[in-house]
């Protein structure tokens, strides 16, 4: 439990210096300000159970100190959100039919669920304190919809194998896009990624062939493990009932598909062993999706030099789909047009020996895509790898 939240806690806040007071104060607000800012517009107005949870979580103490209690990378309420839903799937007595309720959308109404949950959380906030040890791993397939796009105009553009680096890979789900179809609109079909394109773009064709298939996480996840699968599960919403069926029809799947190289650590310790490992002579493409915005500034400008540094010397291409509010050390490129919905992800790019260039806009989980490749004039190092001249 955390220290605020024990007796000899609640005996130190009485005693702090208004200084003290201040600080804790301030944290709270931060923190109080992340839950209220953890879902998209579009995601509170299609999701009520949870946005009446956040809102809720937002102005308990408890749930705030819980936040604050969990190491600086990892005080995402998505983490919080995630540990209650997991002790839900256990079978806690309480909290397992609240969740059942909100997946079926029967029952406790919205906001009589979030009441329910945060007055369980303030009651017994050591069982969740239980589950904070872990990392916000949410394995987001629907992305995938996205990187076959980007490999699609590679392989247009001349690259006919690749080899992939998924950084912040969670269970390694965004390595299999060779194995997923794309649709526009929901045909029925449990597994098919749904991903609008909002573009005229033709987005078609054939992908590169992946020959490596390489992870990045501090904390990797198997599939093959039960635990692991049931994280991933927790960490999805429980009323966005269609992504809990797909990950659920996948686990099986992926089970028996391609082997992973699973690399443990941060992304800054193992990208160069990664580079390594991927050396077969085929281009590689590094990417993340919502894993930068949980760095630091520090980091996240650490990670840009470096990347650049790779890109200008290796056959390497680095794209990355991240709210640009929260990744202000990667210095996104000004996009050349606007998000055509509220909290869309840019996409980016920066091509071997190339600039970062802004590839279009996404939904964060893959929903829709407006697709804008910049026809980039081949560099040396492109052109010395057999990759085409951009430019139509």
């Amino acid at each position: 439990m955390p220290e605020d939240l024990n007796d000899d806690g609640l005996k130190h806040r009485f005693s702090m210096s208004p200084e003290e007071s201040a600080r804790i104060l301030s944290e709270h607000e931060d923190a109080a300000r992340r839950f209220r800012t953890a879902m998209s517009p579009e995601d509170r107005e299609r999701l009520p159970y949870y946005r009446h949870l956040v809102d809720a979580l937002s102005v308990s103490d408890t749930a705030l100190d819980l936040l604050l209690s969990v190491r600086r990378e990892q005080q995402n309420p998505m983490l919080l959100l995630a540990a209650l839903h997991y002790t839900a799937l256990l079978g806690n007595p309480t909290l397992g039919p609240l969740y059942a309720n909100a997946a079926s959308g029967t029952g406790t109404p919205p906001q009589d669920f979030a009441t329910a949950v945060v007055s369980f959380l303030e009651q017994s906030p050591d069982v969740i304190q239980r589950q904070l040890h872990r990392s916000t791993q949410t394995n987001e397939v629907g992305r995938s919809g996205i990187v076959i796009a980007v490999l699609r105009e590679l392989r247009r553009r001349g690259v006919e194998k690749i080899n992939l680096v998924d950084v912040g890979m969670s269970a390694g789900l965004n390595l299999y896009p060779d194995h997923y179809r794309v649709v526009q609109k929901d045909d029925g079909s449990v597994d098919a990624l749904i991903c609008e394109d909002l573009t005229a773009f033709n987005v078609e064709g054939p992908l590169p062939l992946i020959e490596q298939r390489i992870g990045i996480d501090p904390s990797p996840l198997d599939v093959a493990v039960d635990d692991d699968a049931l994280w991933l599960r927790a960490c999805l919403w429980p009323e966005d009932t269609r992504r809990t069926r797909r990950l659920q029809a996948l686990i099986p799947e992926v089970r028996n598909w391609e082997r992973i190289l699973r690399l443990r650590g941060t992304a800054l310790e193992m990208i160069d062993e990664a580079i390594v490992e991927a050396g077969n002579g085929a281009p590689t493409l590094v990417f993340h999706s919502w894993v930068a915005a949980y760095f630091s500034l520090e980091e996240q400008q650490a990670w840009r030099a470096r990347m650049l540094k790779i890109t200008r010397s290796k056959p390497v291409y680095w794209f990355y789909l991240e709210w640009p509010q929260a990744i202000p050390g990667l210095q996104p490129p000004p996009a050349s047009t606007t998000s055509p919905q509220l909290g869309g992800s840019q996409i980016v790019l920066t091509s071997p020996g190339g600039e970062p260039q802004p590839w279009g806009w996404c939904h964060a989980h893959g929903h829709w895509l407006s697709f804008e490749p910049v026809s980039d004039k081949a560099t040396p190092l492109a052109l010395s790898l057999g990759i085409e001249d951009a430019t139509d």
